[in-house]
């Protein structure tokens, strides 16, 4: 489909980092706490069909795609993308919203209700879990050590994996192997999957693997059993990295919260099957009368 065109803005957080924010379309707001593999523009269904009710708006986080690398590499946690969150939202006059997560962007979004339950009038949660994702990622012993080993390569070593991801998407060959391990699925939108990839590999892969260090020491799970707002969770029966086990119990732990799992679907069920995501977010925001 075609690529419908956002809006996009600066503005300066609460230690001098410029911030890159997106948004598209008008009414209620919805906020999206992306995921680390792509921009907004891995949204482009989703805000293409709610867009005539809902205002919604997105985040770079620090020093990853648009947003400003901060002066301080430590200060990528996932405490500090709130902060920049508040100062979004304040500059915005938003007091109140759904807010909705990616991977990543459900940690995000359970560390923020910490100290913004008010201003949550739903939390829907993709393809993610509440904390430390690395125990449970892959879904093979020994994952964690994998997985941090990589990390480290990736922090010593940017530019040789910024070479090695040029050439790894450039590869036609790609695409077909991710099928074949299950990581992407059969029906992924190869035009949306070749924009991410063209941005992913013009990241700051130092500023990536510190982002993604923090994101698997962070843990909010202590939010679960506190959220009083109706909630949602999406995932996918094939997720290897946030497996269907780890999305049923964030459901059960939360008081008000239904949950859609996706047949076939990745970790990126958006990308895969973004009919059965809109219409689960749509069957959401009848629900709740947002």
């Amino acid at each position: 489909m075609a690529q419908h065109s956002y809006d996009e803005h600066d503005f300066v957080s609460f230690d001098g980092t410029r911030i890159r924010y997106q948004s598209y379309g008008k009414g209620k707001p919805i906020v999206l706490a992306n995921g680390l593999g792509g921009t907004f523009s891995a949204w482009r269904h989703v805000y293409a069909a709610l867009g005539d009710r809902y205002r919604i708006l997105c985040w770079d986080y620090r020093g990853l795609y648009g947003s400003e690398r901060p002066r301080d590499l430590t200060s990528v946690t996932v405490a500090n993308h709130c902060k920049d969150l508040e100062v979004l939202l304040d500059r915005e006059s938003i007091t109140e919203a759904v807010f909705m997560g990616w991977s990543m962007g459900t940690q995000v979004n359970f560390e923020f209700h910490r100290d913004h339950a008010h201003m949550m009038k739903g939390l829907v949660l993709l393809n993610g879990t509440c904390g430390t994702p690395f125990d449970t990622a892959l879904g093979i012993p020994g994952s964690k050590r994998i997985i941090l080993a990589g990390l480290e390569l990736m922090r010593r070593f940017p530019e040789l994996v910024s070479k090695g991801s040029g050439l790894a998407t450039s590869w036609p060959k790609l695409v077909p192997i991710l099928q074949q391990l299950g990581l992407v699925g059969k029906t992924l939108d190869l035009e949306v999957f070749a924009d991410l990839a063209d941005e992913f590999v013009g990241l700051d892969f130092e500023t990536y693997a510190e982002t993604l260090k923090a994101l698997g020491d962070h843990d909010a799970c202590d939010q679960v059993d506190q959220v009083q707002c109706p909630g949602l969770v999406i995932t996918g029966d094939r997720d290897i990295m946030t497996p269907v086990s780890t999305a049923r119990h964030i459901q059960g732990r939360m008081k008000d919260c239904s949950m859609v799992v996706i047949e076939d679907a990745t970790h990126y069920a958006a990308v895969e099957f973004p009919d059965r995501v809109i219409a689960a977010l749509e069957d959401f925001m009848q629900r709740t009368g947002y």
